[in-house]
Formats: C-alpha cells, structure tokens, sequence
C-alpha cells in the first residue's frame, strides 16, 4: 500500500522514492505547465515528470505526497552573490563610490574564521525565496562553501583573486583560488569557479592565468566587468583598452564566462561579449542602487544571455530573487523592450536555464525533466493570488517569496513549511549576530 504524507506535518518526510503530486506544475521556460501534475523522486533525482495519474503507475512504491493546492517549479538561480556580505545589510544607504571608499575598507577587517556565520542570513533569505543554486564570488570562500553546505543549498564558489586593488591585493589571492580548487574537500553541492575580482583590480598578466587556468580545468570563469565608470577609466589608461576589450584579449571571456552589470560597456564592448558566447550576470536593483542600469537595451538587441543575480546586501537589501525576476521584467518593459522577448517563459530561463547553462549544468539541472536533479520549489496558491488564467504569469507578477513553503535540493528538504528542518534558526541567528557584532567592532 502506497504510504501517504502531507505536506502539513511538523517532521519532513526522509524517502529514496516520493511522488509529489496533485500539484500545478511548472516544468521549467518554454515546457508546458500541467494543472494536476506530479514529479517522482528516487535517488536525489526526476525520474518522471507529468499527470499525477501517469507518473502515480510508473512508480507503484513510492510514497505520495499530497500537493493540492500548491505550484511546483524548478529551484532557481542566484547567478551573482556575495552572500557574507550580510552584515552590510542597510549601511549602503545615503553613501556615494560605495566599491571603492566603502565596501574594500571594510573587508580588511575580515578573517576565514567569520565567514561561515557571516553567510547565513543572505543565503537563508535566499532559501526562502526559492534559491537553491547561489554563485558567490567571495573571499576565504571555504567558510561560504561551509555555509551552504549547512543550509543543503548547491553553491559555486569562486575565491576573489586580484593583485591590483580590493581588500587583500597580490598574488597571493591567486595561490588561495588555486588551493582552494585543488585541495579543499566539499560535499557534492559545491562546485568552483575561478573569480578574477575585476578588470581594475586584476592585471593582464594575471587575467590571463586565470583565463587558461579555467579553460584547462573546465571551471566556469566569474568576474565583475566594467561594473563602474572609475573601473572603465583605469583599465583604459592602464591598457589602452576597454575593460571588455582586456577581458577578451586576456582570453576571459567564453561560452563558460559569467561577467557582471557591465554598467559602463559600450555597443563595442557587447558585441565583443555577444560573439564570444558570454553569458551577463545581470543584477538590476544592485546596479541602481550603486551606480546606475546599464544599457539593457542593447543586451536585448545583440541577443545575449541573461542571469539574474541579487548581489549583496551591500547593494541589495535582500536575496529575493523571484522579485528581482518581475524587477528586470518591469524596467525591460519601461526601456521598450518587445514584450515577445519578456514572455513568462523569457524571465523563468534567466533564473533558471541560463545560469545553469553558462554553469556547465544543463544537463542535470534548472527543469524539472527525467534525469535532472531533484531541485524544487513548492509555492501556496491563495485567495490573494486568484484567479490564474496564465500559472506562469502568475507566479511571477502575483505570488512571491511570501508563498514559498518548501524547498528541495538534490532529492532532501532544505526548506519544510518555511522552516529548517535540519537546524535550529534561532542558534544559526545567534552565531550570525555574533560575526557581525564582531566585524562591526572591527570597522569602527
């Protein structure tokens, strides 16, 4: 006899094999949303996805969880974070060069053992939003791998490298990235990348060792790029070259190339990235909050691909990433975007599919197809978000971080009814609390 569950009890079911069903469900952009759908689990993968009646036969043993009432959709992306940088949570408000005069003195004060507890509170408000995939871009990143390991969340690790500029400038950055590669033991959640901070802090010499580094060992390259008008400035005069243009030289950027908010890019410099099959993290509040949006309108017009990320919260308040999805919708219709381009489908892939493409993860993450990971989010449907003509649509424009309820990674509950169910919160707020009392003490 098929054992029942309920989405509603206080423990969080620990099975091999589940059915989760009765659900509306959103496969992933561009696949058909099924009203009264299912997904099976066995193994910490899908191994169906369909009607609730055809994926119940394919899986006679498995118990069934009973999701009436709720939608189900892949987990999403943060796909630009730096997630320790919690405590800076509301200090940017009312300052100017917040990169330079701001955020790089601060850091100074920061030591490995901080890092983990520092973590918390951006990665879980990311949970709770439905983020199971953060890339973060960070300093002794051991401590934020430790972290996301903590909360059961994937997490792409990429240890700040710069020999110009930023908190610990030298060569010695690089020696810690590459340490960390080769050396540093994670669960299967953690994977890496190489994080060359930007195109001021990081020579050409040394951007191109990461460059072939990456290439040579296929890890996906994260770097800021022309994020600023003081960073386009010093590259220029140091290079005689757009930052851009030192990137592509330096041979930064690829198909496996992440670069962020290129604020101060011009239609040269994109098309540099367009042709180079780059994909842009694109972090709208952020770039508004610090400087200014960059020109979207030729992001749309060359055609190259988007990821969402929140940043931090040196420049966003939160890690909501479902309200950064209908944020870029909104400002990309305010720049006349063509609305065919801002399809539902269009937003879901640049917190989804995108990001896991540019990742190397395509192939077992960012949809709810047979063979992928199980990564989930499950929604409530209300009263408040009724009716739903278009599923998508509507949890995009009319649902929110407010509805997430559970949250599954890699086949195991990281989020049950918008609690912990492996950790105690109040002692994970006590251990942050306690790092950011301590790094504020040290920046005073």
């Amino acid at each position: 006899m098929t054992e029942m569950l309920s989405l509603t009890a206080s423990l969080a079911p620990k099975h091999q094999e589940i059915v989760i069903g009765h659900a509306s469900l959103i496969q992933g952009p561009f696949l058909t949303p099924i009203e009264n759908g299912a997904v099976y689990i066995r193994d910490q993968k899908i191994v169906s996805a369909g009607p609730t009646a055809h994926v119940k036969a394919k899986a006679p043993n498995a118990a069934f969880l009973d999701a009436s009432g709720y939608v189900i959709m892949p987990g999403l992306f943060n796909a630009h974070t730096h997630v320790a940088l919690g405590f800076f949570r509301g200090l940017g408000h009312g300052k100017t060069d917040l990169i330079e005069s701001f955020l790089f003195p601060a850091e100074k004060s920061l030591t490995p053992d901080l890092l983990q507890p520092l973590s918390y509170s951006y990665i879980y408000d990311g949970l709770r939003a439905g983020v199971t995939s953060f890339v973060d871009h960070y300093y002794f990143s051991e401590g934020v791998a430790r972290a996301f390991e903590t909360f059961g969340v994937r997490g792409w690790i990429g240890e700040t490298i710069a020999d110009l500029g930023g908190a610990f400038p030298g060569r010695e950055s690089w020696n810690r990235a590459k340490e960390l590669v080769e050396k540093s033991k994670f669960s299967s959640l953690i994977s890496h990348l190489i994080a060359p901070h930007a195109a001021d802090t990081v020579s050409f010499e040394l951007l191109k060792e990461c460059a072939d580094y990456a290439r040579i060992n296929k890890i996906p390259l994260h770097m800021h790029l022309s994020q600023t008008p003081g960073e386009r400035e010093r590259v220029k005069s140091r290079e005689n070259l757009s930052p851009v243009a030192m990137a592509a030289k330096a041979g930064a950027l690829t198909p496996s190339s992440l670069v962020v908010h290129l604020t101060s890019a011009d239609r040269q410099d994109l098309q540099m990235i367009k042709d180079s099959g780059a994909t842009i993290g694109y972090c709208p509040t952020s770039t508004l909050f610090y400087d200014k949006l960059a020109s979207i309108e030729d992001f749309y017009a060359l055609n190259i691909p988007l990821a969402l990320g929140t940043d931090c919260a040196a420049s966003n308040d939160n890690a909501d990433i479902l309200e950064e999805v209908k944020i870029a919708s909104l400002i990309a219709r305010d720049h006349k975007i063509p609305l065919e381009s801002l399809t539902p489908d269009h937003m879901l892939a640049m917190a989804t599919t995108i990001p896991a493409n540019v990742m190397g993860r395509s192939h077992d993450l960012g949809t709810l197809e047979p063979g992928k990971y199980a990564d989930l989010v499950m929604l409530k449907q209300s009263l408040s978000s009724e009716p739903r003509d278009n599923l998508l649509a509507n949890v995009i424009y009319s649902m929110g971080s407010r509805d997430v309820t559970h949250v599954m990674v890699n086949g195991s509950w990281a989020l049950w009814n918008r609690d912990l169910p492996d950790w105690d919160e109040n002692q994970l707020r006590a251990d942050y609390m306690e790092a950011v009392k301590e790094i504020r003490n040290r920046i005073k």
